[in-house]
């Protein structure tokens, strides 16, 4: 199996050598986890060491704040995009699209409306810019308009079969708000081919698990990781009990 290498001191090793190509892999994490760090040094790398063009679909923050933030780590996706070797899509406004939206004179479900525009967000940039690694920061702000699980599913599956169709790989976050014994499990994380998920302790300590990765091997012990000046390093080779 062809790997993709996330950049990711650490995570590499504990993936193999590297994400499975051309798969969507979740990112779930609570606040203050390192998921949009953790993505966007997967980009960043690509571009920089793969030579691999990379677009980021943001459903929460602005491009300004985006590349302001990255800069502290030394990343300068601003020079990247003049290179075009990035995209930052600013996809926020799908999220407030009304339940109810008028193309037209027509009247349409807004929620399925969010769904296709992006969609064609997604299609459109990755095709233009013949992108390699994209990011979708995050998934839970779309599907969690859907009251029903069900409908839940579907709509991670409309999105998670689009990012599978453009043949890159792909890393989208999600999400949780309690981990543990009380953490329910979401339709996109049976939907993706691999989770991996970031937690802090009680302890103030960062702790990655990969909870699955079809198709090969991976490491699933929990392994401490650390955010510093150069982004989130994994101690691949030391052990967390208590998660």
């Amino acid at each position: 199996m062809k790997r993709v290498e996330t950049g990711i001191t650490g995570l590499d090793e504990m993936l193999g050598g590297g994400l499975p190509d051309q798969r969507v892999v979740l990112v779930s994490g609570g606040p203050g986890t390192g998921k949009t760090i953790f993505c966007s040094q997967f980009l960043h790398y690509g571009a920089v060491q793969q030579n691999e063009s990379g677009v980021y679909i943001s459903l929460d923050e602005t491009k300004h704040h985006f590349i302001k933030e990255m800069q502290a780590f030394g990343w300068d996706f601003q020079e990247l995009e003049q290179n075009a070797r990035f995209n930052f899509i600013e996809a926020s406004r799908l999220r407030r699209i009304p339940e109810e939206a008028q193309v037209g004179r027509l009247s349409v479900g807004g929620r399925e409306l969010g769904i296709s525009n992006l969609i064609d967000m997604i299609n459109t940039t990755i095709k233009k810019l013949e992108a390699r690694r994209v990011v979708l920061d995050s998934i839970s702000g779309l599907v969690f308009r859907y009251p029903k699980v069900s409908e839940r599913r579907l709509a991670a599956l409309d999105i998670i079969d689009a990012l599978t169709a453009t043949g890159a790989t792909c890393l989208v976050t999600s999400e949780v708000q309690s981990m543990g014994d009380a953490r329910q499990v979401q339709p996109e994380e049976y939907l993706s081919h691999g989770v991996t998920v970031l937690q802090t302790l009680k302890t103030g300590e960062r702790v990655v698990q990969i909870l699955k990765m079809r198709g090969t091997k991976v490491d699933t012990v929990p392994r401490p990781y650390v955010i510093n000046e150069s982004g989130v390093e994994v101690y691949s080779t030391q052990s967390v009990y208590q998660v």
